[in-house]
């Protein structure tokens, strides 16, 4: 455990981050198969991690000096069943963005009993709180009344794959979200089906599975925290739990936060997220999280 000091140094975050996700906890009342978390096999229990305490993460979240429209981005797992969450949402003083999958406690009762909802607030072009329908796992028209309820007094919106097995699906779902007013978006499917590799990559053979290159050089604007507080290079590192490389925890006192190029010896391991061509924060197209630099 990292001992938390009288208090921290603030840490500026460098001004081309991209994005800051905060992984509260890999828990999720979800079970599915397709998890990103298993994403080629690589996935190592991080369940059983170590996740912070509420007063850690505040204490650490608030010491971050944001580059100005970049928010945090509270994830994992289910942001939701971490048993800090509402103590966050009440105490964190940057702006939070949310992906969930709305679990139960979700509710316009809990949303309203927080002292702000500021964190919530901000001019981006799409929704701040992303809830995800995972086919199979819940049921859309239920995620939809629910959704359109919370729309009261936060800016929530459904959000599902754009996979190309089940197309009716989910222009069924835009429809019926569109006719209840809920803002529906779909995200691009990554991978392989049916043999064919959907959506861009900027590397081409990042994402098979297997080591393909025993060095690279990659530099990554985005940066992934894991549930004890470890600050990740990439989300290849963060869920195969490569915390002997991690860039130091979000607690330590000389924590430094800076984009640079660092050598890698697991390209091929890469999770698509990193390496695919995609919107950045501000929904501008062509932008990719890593820039690679082959050595050999």
């Amino acid at each position: 455990m990292v001992q938390i000091q009288e208090k921290l140094s603030e840490v500026p975050v460098p001004l081309d981050t991209d994005y800051i996700g905060v992984y509260l906890t890999n828990r999720c009342f979800l079970s599915c198969s397709y998890c990103i978390t298993n994403y080629n096999e690589q996935f190592i229990n991080v369940k059983k991690l170590r996740e912070l305490e509420p007063a850690e993460w505040i204490e650490a979240l608030n010491r971050l000096q944001l580059p100005p429209g970049v928010p945090l981005t509270f994830q994992g797992g289910e942001p939701f069943i971490y048993k800090g969450i509402w103590e966050l949402l009440d105490n964190v003083r940057h702006k939070i963005d949310i992906l969930t999958a709305l679990p139960p406690q979700v509710t316009v009762e809990n949303l309203k009993k927080l002292k702000t909802l500021q964190w919530n607030q901000r001019g981006a072009p799409y929704p701040t709180i992303r809830v995800s329908f995972h086919k199979g796992q819940n049921d859309y028209k239920k995620l939809v009344a629910r959704i359109k309820e919370l729309q009261e007094v936060v800016r929530i919106g459904l959000y599902h794959i754009e996979h190309p097995a089940y197309p009716e699906l989910i222009e069924e779902i835009r429809q019926y979200a569109r006719e209840h007013g809920v803002e529906f978006r779909t995200k691009t499917f990554l991978g392989e089906y049916n043999g064919k590799l959907y959506s861009s990559y900027r590397y081409q053979d990042a994402c098979k599975g297997k080591v393909m290159r025993k060095h690279v050089l990659c530099k990554n604007t985005v940066f992934p925290i894991g549930p004890d507080g470890e600050i990740y290079r990439c989300h290849s590192d963060l869920y195969a739990m490569r915390r002997e490389l991690s860039l130091g925890n979000i607690l330590a006192p000389d924590l430094r936060l800076e984009h640079q190029y660092r050598s890698c010896s697991f390209y091929g391991t890469c999770i698509p997220c990193d390496v695919k061509v995609k919107t950045n924060h501000l929904q501008q197209l062509g932008y990719t999280s890593v820039d690679i630099l082959f050595t050999e």
